[in-house]
């Protein structure tokens, strides 16, 4: 069974990393998603969903705001930059308080919170966080035998003609017969970015991203021109923290 949600927030960038986690999680079902508290709070009075997914500081109508005005509201879990809201928030007895930028490991937890409420199966998206959150792992072959990797100890994986050489955060490289677009192909989407034609990098272990590179666990790789947007929209821009207008 599926969850039905709300996504609100002013900010289409926001919308659409959490539309990004719904999608990763396969156990949220978002029935619509609104940058106008507004349009959200018609569409509730006249529709039901499980959990609200809500920004606190918006025009017109605050987060709160909208929560308090609702007869049976629904499971509320809220999303701002100010942590001073958070009593106010739990004194509504909502489910969980995220403080942004929102991360995809906070985030399955607060969804967790939501499914046990609700008594829907987990098991699935236990598995799911930790792929997902870099906990999980996986085998490749080397020269005679096959070796465990934990996603969240890869920093980046190099291409070398036929072989890929993974390079990990305690020092170690491991080489392996798979090119980087198969190697790629089988990975979790979400996990990892490609930044140049012979790079894939560990997005989670990004440091900084600049016009010409990438730094990860003390290295500079290339960033090329093909991928520099990409790279900057989901490593930089869905999590900048921005002057307030």
């Amino acid at each position: 069974m599926k969850i039905s949600c709300l996504l609100l927030d002013d900010d289409p960038l926001v919308l659409d990393l959490l539309q990004a986690y719904v999608a990763m999680t396969d156990i949220l079902d978002v029935k619509a998603a609104f940058t106008d508290p507004l349009d959200a709070h018609r569409y509730l009075m006249d529709n039901h969903v499980q959990v609200l997914f809500s920004d606190v500081t918006m025009p017109h109508l605050s987060g709160i705001d909208l929560v308090r005005s609702l007869q049976q509201p629904p499971l509320v879990v809220l999303m701002t930059a100010y942590p001073q809201y958070a009593m106010e928030g739990f004194n509504l007895d909502v489910i969980d308080f995220l403080l942004k930028p929102i991360s995809l490991d906070r985030f399955l937890k607060a969804v967790n919170k939501v499914a046990g409420i609700l008594r829907v199966n987990t098991s699935a998206l236990d598995v799911q966080n930790d792929t997902l959150t870099g906990w999980g792992s996986f085998f490749i072959r080397t020269d005679a035998q096959f070796v465990r990797l934990h996603y969240r100890e890869v920093l980046y994986i190099e291409a070398l003609k036929d072989f890929t050489k993974i390079n990990t955060s305690d020092g170690r490289t491991h080489l392996t017969l798979v090119n980087l677009k198969n190697l790629e192909e089988q990975l979790p989407p979400g996990l990892f970015v490609r930044t140049h034609r012979s790079y894939l990098v560990n997005a989670s272990r990004i440091d900084s991203v600049s016009n010409l590179e990438v730094k990860v666990g003390g290295h500079a790789l290339p960033l090329g021109q093909t991928y520099r947007e990409r790279v900057t929209e989901r490593i930089v821009n869905r999590s900048l923290i921005r002057r307030q207008q």
